[in-house]
């Protein structure tokens, strides 16, 4: 397992992550970007439209006590994720609504293919559905399994999202605050972040501990991030 994988396990969430910078002040403002007193008025997500996506610039990801972890690379088609090194860990190849997404080795371990609201992880031959996030009505999202069986639920609030779990206890946050999007436990203890412009949704997906295969965590914030979902 790589050092960046090894720091999130001992932090509790198992999820990947690296550092961020700045944007300068002549870049136009990035439509991913949400300030939390405007959090309620995002609109509805838009799949399926990969010509225009969300993912323009590299995504760089850090620990809670900063140490660089992970980032996501925009590619022609699609992504990759590489570690603090710049070792290349997994590529996300788009096509259309769908992604698919490979190891280092070039093995294929699943696709993600979205549809209006709804995002499904399928396994490699895309023969099972293993996990759906889909947006509900009101703004909020949900995570089920291929029966239904709820495992998470995704708050909006102002700071951004809240996850709970089944029973509805506080799993983790994802907060935007001064410039800086970041995933925190339920004692709200920093885990991740990042300085880079990204959907708080999108980040949510790394906080989603029912996935316990971080390739398909880091895919499915990637769909999201390029697919605009708010």
């Amino acid at each position: 397992m790589s050092e960046f994988l090894r720091v999130i396990g001992v932090a509790g969430l198992c999820v990947v992550c690296c550092a961020g910078c700045g944007q300068s002040a002549d870049v136009a403002p990035d439509p991913t970007v949400v300030e939390s007193s405007t959090v309620a008025e995002l609109p509805v997500v838009v799949v399926g439209d990969t010509a225009d996506n969300g993912l323009a610039n590299k995504l760089k990801f850090k620990a809670g006590s900063g140490e660089s972890l992970f980032s996501v690379k925009p590619q022609d088609d699609g992504a990759k994720l590489v570690d603090a090194d710049e070792q290349e860990t997994a590529r996300f190849n788009v096509s259309g609504s769908k992604l698919k997404i490979k190891g280092a080795d070039d093995v294929v371990l699943g696709y993600i293919v979205a549809s209006d609201g709804k995002f499904k992880i399928k396994n490699a031959d895309q023969s099972k559905e293993l996990w759906k996030l889909q947006r509900q009505d009101d703004g909020d999202w949900k995570l089920e399994d291929a029966n239904d069986k709820l495992f998470c639920k995704i708050k909006r609030r102002d700071y951004g999202f809240e996850i709970e779990d089944d029973s509805e206890n506080s799993q983790s946050k994802i907060k935007v605050k001064d410039g800086k999007t970041s995933l925190r436990d339920s004692s709200d203890t920093t885990i991740l972040y990042t300085k880079d412009q990204v959907s708080p949704i999108a980040f949510a997906c790394m906080g989603l501990n029912p996935i316990h295969e971080e390739p398909l965590r880091a895919a499915l914030m990637t769909m999201l991030i390029i697919n605009r979902a708010r």
